[in-house]
């Protein structure tokens, strides 16, 4: 889902309010480990299946999402922000069920930004997770806004910081779209990528924040990310799948649980900013 508009886009013609359901998704200990597994997660409760890592909750939302950005524009959308805001964990035996509403656009210099809200609610009727995410167009809609933003995310002040680096395998990608079933291909395919103007594989957005998850999890929620109330950040530069490909997660605690972190390349170029989490105590 990260990719280029190939048509003039008009902020007047977008379908402000339409929504997409998603199918029924059923939750397992064997795809909640799967998916802990692609990311190389080491939290023994995920790697169990026990409880889903923080970014497993984009899965059940991608299929009405993608249908709601179907619907707005055409060709390359880049996922610019994404906003997690937890309500309880997800685990196994649920049924899920999510629905995704276009809420807002707006024109910035960069391209058009549209705003994806997507609740999603178990069997129960009970609220799981909801989620907004900003995808930009880089198509041109001048300075027109029109409905809704997405909700005001916390800045959390940069404090002293502890840094962790994880290694990316060359397979990253791969394994990735088979747990997320994600299969965009300029994020498999080198020949696809570099048709879309990239160099290499993009490593998917969520893969990505998967990883500076981990360093969330692992340092500010003691291990247990049933713990987490929030969390989100802006991508601001793609991931390339190269060999010796790292992922730098510098994070720092903030005041009243909050926690903030960015993440870089390998040759030092930020991928990830405003980087923040809620952490309950």
């Amino acid at each position: 889902m990260d990719v280029l508009s190939t048509k003039p886009f008009d902020i007047a013609s977008v379908p402000l309010g339409m929504s997409r359901d998603s199918e029924e998704f059923r939750t397992s200990s064997h795809r909640l480990a799967s998916f802990a597994r692609a990311v190389d997660d080491t939290n023994p409760r995920h790697l169990a299946g026990e409880y889903a890592l923080p970014v497993f909750a984009h899965i059940p939302v991608m299929q009405s999402m993608v249908e709601v950005l179907q619907k707005t524009a055409s060709g390359l959308i880049l996922h610019g922000e994404h906003d997690f805001v937890f309500h309880r964990p997800i685990v196994p035996g649920q049924r899920l069920f999510t629905v995704s509403t276009l809420i807002g656009a707006r024109g910035t210099s960069a391209g058009t930004a549209v705003v994806i809200g997507s609740y999603t609610r178990d069997h129960a009727g009970e609220p799981v997770c909801t989620q907004y995410s900003t995808c930009l167009l880089r198509e041109a809609g001048g300075r027109d806004a029109r409905g809704e933003k997405a909700p005001e995310r916390p800045h959390v002040p940069r404090g002293e910081g502890v840094t962790d680096t994880y290694p990316l395998s060359l397979d990253q990608t791969r394994r990735y779209a088979d747990a997320a079933r994600d299969y965009s291909a300029y994020t498999i395919d080198p020949e696809a990528a570099q048709a879309a103007g990239f160099p290499a594989p993009i490593v998917h957005g969520m893969c990505t924040l998967a990883f500076a998850a981990r360093a969330v999890v692992d340092s500010h929620c003691g291990g247990e990310s049933k713990r987490l109330r929030r969390l989100g950040c802006r991508f601001v530069h793609p991931l390339y799948l190269l060999a010796g490909q790292t992922l730098r997660v510098e994070h720092w605690a903030g005041e009243g649980g909050l926690a903030g972190f960015e993440a870089s390349d390998a040759e030092g170029n930020l991928v990830i900013k405003n980087g923040y989490a809620q952490v309950s105590r």
